[in-house]
């Protein structure tokens, strides 16, 4: 007989702080001083330790039990992981001790289940719950306007971000909603076309390709046409042809009111909460589109992610997926809070209570 036990330690001096649990929801955490220990027997050299990584907690719908059970297949042993009987295995070759070990795998559930509970009690998970439902309830409106209507998702890539007047198109690409192709036009700047790891279009590329003024016409009256042009992230695609326009003296009739942003939509639905220490306010970081298409379509990206007919395409793709998650939600639209002025003195309070305002 054997008195082995799985024990937690944890040596954590502090409580958890509010935007540790903003990480561990989206991405998981490996909580420093927290660690589970074989012990032998009470005051004996411990068999072996192990660290855990908490999975996120969005994953598994901010569910303790679900949570716990991931984070046992997870333990880490010098940046091997393994689940709780694998750990067991390597404790020892005694048959009476890891009998003993995997006996008290319900005490350190238990241990684990009131570790979780801190992070899912946190006031940071109806903040996250709140945002995702208003995204899912924004997705369902959108699936029933947009019915029916024409459609145009674009990709631009560019010598430069669209910030610097200088960047100039590329590549221009476009499909409808279904992923068939509009047009992929390779531009040619007349100039070497710089080194940029946003793209891998080179000069040679380009070489045989017409310039912007040459290709424009027909690539303006199709986005004229759609009723809605749909990018991830609109403002700079936008950006690149409303300034490429200006500056090359072309017709530019493009209503940004008609422009739908993907990567806002991604945004309010996976994106990662996260505090700005030095503002002291919290925000939620736009996800790559490359970050969205896998999370929400929970498979590989497609191609080159670089490639703006790629982009666009998959764009498409994504966003048909955020509306039919949209169409299955269950949520329903909500009637407004009574606002009430409250003063304090704790950022955190004030930053969540303006959080859930706007």
């Amino acid at each position: 007989m054997s008195n082995a036990q799985l024990i937690l330690i944890d040596k954590r001096n502090q409580p958890l702080k509010e935007y540790l649990v903003a990480v561990a929801a989206s991405d998981g955490l490996n909580i420093k001083g927290v660690e589970i220990m074989a012990s032998p027997a009470k005051g004996e050299k411990a068999l072996l330790k192990a660290s855990i990584l908490i999975p996120p907690l969005e994953d598994f719908d901010f569910s303790v039990k679900k949570i716990v059970a991931q984070t046992l297949k997870g333990l880490v042993i010098d940046e091997e992981v393994m689940d709780i009987h694998a750990f067991i295995e390597r404790c020892s070759e005694d048959e009476a001790v890891r009998s003993a070990l995997s006996k008290s795998i319900n005490r350190l559930t238990n241990k684990l289940e009131k570790l979780i509970k801190e992070f899912t009690d946190s006031e940071v998970i109806p903040l996250i719950q709140e945002r995702r439902n208003d995204a899912l309830f924004k997705l369902k409106e959108h699936d029933i306007e947009l019915k029916g209507k024409k459609i145009v998702c674009i990709d631009i890539e560019a010598t430069d971000i669209s910030s610097n007047p200088e960047a100039d198109i590329i590549q221009i690409s476009a499909c409808d909603l279904d992923g068939n192709e509009l047009f992929n036009q390779l531009i040619n700047p007349g100039y070497e076309i710089p080194e940029n790891e946003k793209h891998n279009i080179t000069t040679e590329m380009v070489a045989g390709s017409p310039s912007l003024v040459e290709a424009w016409e027909p690539i303006h009256q199709v986005l004229k046409d759609a009723d809605i042009v749909l990018a991830y992230s609109t403002e700079s695609d936008f950006a690149y042809l409303e300034k490429s326009a200006e500056k090359k003296i072309l017709p530019f009739e493009l209503d940004y009111a008609k422009w739908l942003d993907a990567a806002e939509l991604s945004k309010d639905l996976i994106g990662a909460l996260r505090w700005h220490s030095e503002r002291m306010y919290w925000f939620y970081k736009t996800p790559k589109l490359t970050v969205s298409y896998e999370r929400i379509l929970g498979k590989p990206f497609p191609g080159d992610a670089h490639d703006a007919l790629a982009d666009a395409v998959a764009t498409a793709d994504l966003f048909k997926a955020m509306l039919v998650k949209g169409r299955k939600s269950q949520v329903a639209i909500k009637k407004p809070k009574a606002v009430k002025d409250e003063i304090t003195n704790n950022p955190f309070a004030a930053a969540f209570a303006n959080a859930k305002k706007g």
